[in-house]
């Protein structure tokens, strides 16, 4: 029997300056969930072959009240006990991204829309969500979402078999922590080129900018499960230590973050730690499927007799 674990790793913003600031702490809230039918939740049922959309969505949840937007985040979405053996429709494949997966603010036709975003319709292609779209590494080979598969502990995961979706430079997966001074360059990029999530201060973007704080759709993506007639549970979650980080290379300070935009000339200053909401994919056999298992136990069951 195997087991996929989607976890969804979250997107942040262009430019990144060290702040005084300590992360508010229960500031944010990160949510994956799937399309269930006509409803997004946290969890559902499916068949093996079935296509299942899943969203990113965070909210504010802290103690302030006048902050105006989203400003900055990144995350690194990551998928356990992924299905990767074989190929085609024997394997576990995500939907096609928007324009390779190469997104920005700048670029058009790049970006979902945020009705896109909220909608329970299918979608020919998926990725980030606009305005948040990574406004500073919107062209560079290193910010192209990708798509990574990891088996047997691979490039640092986890035991098991995973997918994580990061930009084209994060092969390996993020370190859980870092507080060794210095940190090493590679870690830091690690971070900066995941899946990356920003929008413009308001005054600079204009009518593009959105306010808000609450239930902000930053990212859509879809998985056609692989044929394996095996029962299975998928969670969606996000990777630990791919969110952005307080230290800089001389600093040991390994607080985490996603921020908020404070006025109308704020990038995002604000930052909040992040708590983290796993979504579900309950994978299950169809009558086929079971019957095909069934088949195959009792010509096992001969061959053991014989």
């Amino acid at each position: 029997m195997k087991k996929c674990v989607f976890a969804i790793v979250a997107l942040a913003g262009a430019t990144t300056t060290v702040l005084a600031q300590a992360p508010e702490a229960n500031g944010s809230q990160m949510r994956f969930e799937v399309l269930n039918g006509a409803t997004w939740g946290s969890s559902i049922n499916a068949n093996p072959g079935e296509t299942v959309d899943f969203r990113v969505v965070v909210s504010y949840t802290g103690t302030r009240t006048d902050l105006l937007a989203l400003g900055n985040a990144r995350f690194q979405p990551t998928f356990s006990n992924f299905d990767n053996s074989g190929t085609g429709a024997d394997r576990d494949n995500f939907r096609p991204w928007l324009n390779g997966g190469t997104s920005g603010n700048n670029i058009p036709g790049s970006l979902l829309s945020q009705a896109e975003g909220n909608s329970t319709a299918t979608l020919p292609a998926y990725g980030r969500v606009f305005p948040f779209g990574s406004t500073a590494m919107n062209s560079g080979g290193s910010n192209i979402l990708t798509e990574f598969r990891h088996d047997g502990g691979a490039n640092r995961a986890p035991a098991g078999s995973w997918a994580r979706l990061s930009g084209s430079f994060g092969s390996n997966w993020p370190l859980p922590a870092l507080t060794t001074t210095p940190v090493a360059t590679n870690e830091l990029l690690g971070i900066l080129r995941g899946v990356a999530a920003s929008q413009l201060a308001q005054a600079s973007a204009g009518s593009a900018w959105q306010g808000g704080t609450q239930n902000i759709v930053i990212f859509r993506g879809a998985i056609t499960l692989s044929n394996d007639g095996a029962a299975r549970t998928i969670t969606i979650s996000n990777a630990e230590g791919s969110l952005l980080r307080v230290g800089n290379a001389q600093s040991a300070d390994d607080a985490r973050y996603i921020a908020w935009q404070e006025s109308a000339t704020d990038l995002g200053s604000y930052r909040t730690a992040v708590n983290v909401v796993s979504g579900a994919i309950t994978v299950i056999p169809s009558p086929a499927s079971l019957a095909l298992l069934g088949l195959g136990g009792l010509a096992a069951a001969r061959r053991r007799r014989a």
